[in-house]
């Protein structure tokens, strides 16, 4: 795509698995290049690009050799019916320069972050968000990059979801760790599932090209640690060696033909056309809270916001899972 082919906020935020909101700090702090054309504020293909490659490192060739770029949207042309959207962009955007003060950064790449970005934003708390992978994101935290993390990580060993690495990845941190919410997690194949593929162990067909994810994320732990419970060989998996930032993504692969599987959600799958998801068991997506004082106040807000319907609602529509045991405080350090 031309860098003169523009986007506007809805469709770059597709295109990096993000929120509008995110975008819109993304732009406002710079760490995403933006345009004015008149009222509008635009975004180009290479840019979001140059924003992954900076957040994600530079993307790897596949097992083919071949680079692995994302599609790009389809660029809408500018006219006079997008006044209105243009209106509420520049509305959206305003709206997060009320909050003053340092910011409460979350790290994660789930969905659920940008909500609560939000919600804190909303609330008054000034708040931005660290694109990164779960896993990276609790490293993030431990660094002292972060103050809280969204992070989905199975460990196999103990057949349960982030705890454990929030044990082992952030030791001596005194944390606070809330329940967000619960969704499936499985394969994500092409509609009707030609190769009927129904297993963690169908991954391992010679015919089976896999569109995996970048390390980091929660999507290529799952896999490793179903990998490592099977004893198998990571080379023996064709596509293995391949990395896609973003679930929507590789999901958009299998759905091209490009794959025959991704590891996934429901709505990575929503987001391509041509797919469909099989679940395999049930995921959790929790938020990793640092206990500092600067952070006390926040983690007050955070349960009050987190008790209350109207989060719910929104966590349960942005990151499409069961907000039912939100709020409750799995574990504390």
């Amino acid at each position: 795509m031309s860098s003169t082919q523009f986007l506007n906020a809805e469709e770059v935020a597709r295109y990096l698995n993000v929120g509008k909101n995110t975008v819109y700090e993304l732009a406002k702090t710079g760490k995403l290049a933006c345009y004015r054309l008149g009222r509008k504020m635009r975004f180009t293909v290479e840019d979001a690009d140059a924003y992954l490659a900076s957040t994600w490192g530079t993307v790897s060739p596949g097992s083919d050799g071949s680079t692995a770029e994302p599609a790009a949207p389809a660029a809408s042309a500018p006219d006079a019916a997008s006044i209105a959207e243009d209106a509420a962009e520049l509305v959206a955007a305003a709206s997060f320069d009320a909050p003053t003060g340092p910011s409460f950064v979350i790290a994660g790449g789930d969905k659920a972050a940008d909500v609560l970005m939000g919600a804190l934003c909303n609330a008054g708390v000034p708040a931005t968000r660290l694109v990164r992978g779960a896993y990276t994101a609790l490293v993030n935290l431990y660094a002292g990059e972060a103050h809280a993390a969204v992070i989905d990580l199975y460990d196999q060993a103990s057949n349960s979801w982030n705890v454990p690495y929030v044990r082992n990845l952030a030791p001596g941190a005194a944390v606070v760790v809330f329940r967000l919410l619960s969704r499936p997690a499985g394969i994500i194949v092409a509609a009707g599932n030609p190769k009927r593929l129904r297993s963690w162990g169908a991954l391992l067909h010679e015919d089976v090209r896999l569109a995996n994810r970048t390390k980091g994320s929660g999507a290529r732990v799952l896999l490793d640690e179903k990998l490592r419970a099977m004893d198998v060989r990571t080379e023996i998996v064709t596509g293995y060696a391949g990395k896609t930032f973003t679930g929507a993504e590789a999901a958009r692969r299998v759905a091209k033909g490009m794959a025959d599987v991704t590891i996934g959600n429901p709505g990575d799958a929503a987001q391509a056309a041509g797919t469909e998801f099989v679940p395999l068991q049930t995921a959790w997506v929790d938020l990793v809270v640092r206990k500092t004082p600067e952070t006390r106040p926040v983690i007050r807000r955070l349960k009050d916001l987190l008790a209350s319907d109207a989060l719910r609602g929104q966590l349960a529509f942005g990151a499409e899972g069961d907000v039912s045991r939100a709020g409750i405080i799995i574990y504390e350090s």
